[in-house]
């Protein structure tokens, strides 16, 4: 009788493997759900705002993100009801960080010119940083609106703000410091140009003082004169 073939029993090494990756990958999901309901919502948020800088929103969907993100779609519908929704909270986080840089550069001590270096760096590293998740969003019409809005509410507070700081260090009216504000920060408001004196004035003042203190500062020296 020929001997019957006998079973390959796993080994103790190849048991304590797959033990120890089964093990492994509990561990990981147990992580992964004890995550803070912020931090998992942030996690998320970041999977969106990769996709649509990768891909634009046309083609962005819950599954979509739900991958990038390692979660299943249903946590994502947990957080976040619908795309709409999550795109609107990635745009305000965006925008919520960018105030929150002005506001950590303004709360240190500074001089008025220390304050326009700051404020016009992180202005333009953000315009820089931001500028294609911006444009990505835009292409959504229920956040370009909101966009819109909460692009005049940011202009307000700047000028208000610049504003006081001009009038603080200087001497001059309040009214000619606002609409200086809008000018060199490129606003165009009706408001201001209602108000006299002509913001032509203004604009030529503030161009000429400019000149002159860069020319305190850079100018080549003036050749002595020679009789």
């Amino acid at each position: 009788m020929a001997p019957l073939p006998s079973k390959t029993l796993p080994s103790k090494t190849s048991a304590s493997k797959t033990s120890a990756s089964k093990t492994s990958a509990a561990a990981g999901n147990a992580k992964r759900s004890r995550l803070p309901p912020a931090d998992r919502a942030s996690e998320i948020l970041n999977a969106a705002m990769n996709l649509v800088l990768s891909d634009g929103i046309s083609r962005l969907t819950m599954a979509a993100v739900a991958q990038q993100a390692g979660v299943s779609k249903a946590l994502v519908y947990t957080y976040f009801p619908n795309i709409a929704a999550l795109l609107q909270q990635v745009y305000v986080r965006e925008n919520q960080h960018l105030h929150q840089q002005y506001a950590d550069a303004l709360a240190a001590p500074h001089s008025f010119e220390s304050m326009v270096k700051t404020t016009a760096h992180i202005s333009r590293v953000a315009q820089r940083e931001r500028q294609l998740i911006i444009q990505r969003l835009s292409a959504d019409p229920v956040l370009q609106t909101q966009m819109a809005s909460e692009d005049l509410k940011n202009r307000a507070a700047i000028t208000a703000f610049l504003t006081a700081e001009i009038v603080r260090n200087f001497n001059i009216p309040s009214a000619i410091a606002r609409q200086a504000t809008t000018l060199a920060l490129g606003y165009d408001s009706a408001a201001a140009a209602a108000k006299s004196p002509a913001l032509e004035d203004i604009w030529g003042a503030m161009i000429v003082g400019a000149m002159q203190e860069l020319e305190k500062r850079y100018g080549n020296p003036q050749e002595p004169n020679h009789d």
